[in-house]
């Protein structure tokens, strides 16, 4: 398996998650992996594909990995009050184990 790229497509994603390439299209769908599509075609940044993994985890630690990041996020956004942008993700988060329910 070649290095994971900073911005891939779903074929990608696809053997670096070991998933089938339209299990990978479907998560784009449901909303559950966050895509790009410039033209015709979905691309995937690395941090999107390390997000849906943390989202994703059944660790605790993961979770607590998730809002690091957030953090590290927040201080190179400083116009958004972390505060803000812990809400959005925790709603976000929500959403998407509901969906996975």
């Amino acid at each position: 398996m070649e290095a994971l790229k900073e911005v891939m497509t779903p074929e990608q994603v696809a053997d670096y998650l070991q998933l089938n390439k339209d299990t990978v299209y479907r998560y784009i769908r449901e909303g559950k992996l966050i895509a790009s599509r410039p033209g015709r075609n979905y691309r995937v940044t690395k941090v999107n594909v390390e997000l849906f993994l943390l989202a994703t985890s059944t660790s605790p630690v993961a979770k607590e990995a998730l809002f690091n990041q957030l953090e590290v996020v927040a201080e190179r956004s400083k116009e958004i009050p972390f505060e803000e942008v812990k809400k959005d993700v925790t709603e976000a988060i929500a959403e998407i184990r509901q969906r996975n329910n």
